[in-house]
């Protein structure tokens, strides 16, 4: 084929073949699902020559809503955008050198992503929550909301937790599965999307981790291990697990039921990292029990005061009043 007729489309679709190779099945669904809903329908039939920096930029502003822009759709977020984009000039960069071109996307400006703090329950709200739970502790699912407010083990985590995950004797578990629901790729069916569940490693080496159980619920987990079979999910106690999406839609009942305001399952996340730092744990050891990559993500998406903290904090400033 000419090189002047290959579209984005085509080397996008290349692209996918390569990733497909390379790639966790969850990664990959992503990838295309973003291929097709983003990429193809805009600029998949623009021939990879005439790509430049404006074009994509350009595209970039119509995704965010910039002024004087018309939307084909809903305003996406800079985050979503710089996503979209990261991939579009990965596919770029892989026809640049597949057909022997240079400098298609020298100067494209990725979205600034803004970190916003993120939510955490307040004390009053763990306090209604945690009763409501302890008071219910023999029910698996209920334990595993309070296994992850006392580790921050994620919600695909805790669905793919089984008991031959956790050490009783030693007082740890392992995380090396995580559960998730993702769009199958079907060629030629774009406007049709079936998912499937699915359980695989964890998205990164550092997730997968071993977390020390601790003192407070290891009585709770030893409980209700002994009712546990063998190759049994922690949260059913059976050979067939929960799926995430229905994990959290228990989850939001509890919620109903002590009276707290609607959040995400991964509040508890949020809130298991802060209240780590403000117990005193260091942020080393927090990261490694998070399982993140390094410590500045532990940082900038995970560690913020609660309301409590920050007035414990400011009450402690005590100004001498100066003689008139």
């Amino acid at each position: 084929m000419e090189v002047s007729k290959v579209t984005i489309e085509q080397v996008s679709r290349e692209w996918l073949s390569m990733k497909r190779l390379i790639v966790k099945q969850s990664t990959y669904a992503k990838y295309d699902s973003i291929v097709r809903r983003h990429i193809l329908t805009e600029l998949g039939k623009v021939p990879l020559y005439r790509v430049n920096s404006s074009m994509i930029n350009d595209y970039a502003g119509r995704k965010l809503g910039t002024p004087g822009e018309i939307l084909k759709g809903e305003r996406m977020s800079p985050k979503t955008v710089r996503d979209i984009c990261t991939i579009l000039k990965s596919i770029i960069r892989y026809g640049e050198k597949e057909y022997q071109m240079n400098g298609l996307v020298g100067n494209i400006v990725l979205p600034k992503v803004i970190i916003k703090n993120k939510d955490v329950l307040e004390l009053n709200e763990l306090k209604k929550i945690e009763k409501y739970l302890w008071e219910n502790q023999s029910t698996p699912r209920c334990a595993g909301i309070l296994l992850c407010l006392y580790t921050g083990i994620r919600l695909g985590e805790v669905c793919a937790l089984k008991w031959e995950d956790i050490d009783l004797n030693r007082h740890i578990l392992a995380i090396s599965h995580t559960t998730q629901r993702i769009t199958i790729p079907e060629d030629g069916k774009e406007h049709i999307r079936k998912t499937m569940v699915i359980t695989d490693h964890p998205k990164s080496n550092s997730s997968e981790r071993i977390i020390p159980i601790p003192d407070a619920i290891y009585p709770l987990i030893r409980e209700l291990y002994s009712s546990a079979g063998n190759g049994s999910y922690f949260l059913t106690n059976t050979s067939r697990g929960i799926e995430p999406r229905n994990y959290q839609y228990f989850f939001k009942k509890v919620l109903r039921i002590v009276g707290i305001r609607k959040v995400n399952f991964h509040i508890l996340r949020h809130t298991f990292a802060s209240r780590c730092v403000e117990i005193g744990m260091d942020i080393k050891t927090l990261s490694e029990i998070l399982g993140h990559a390094n410590t500045n993500i532990t940082l900038n998406y995970y560690v913020h005061s609660s309301l409590e903290m920050k007035r414990r904090q400011i009450n402690r400033l005590k100004y001498e009043r100066l003689p008139d």
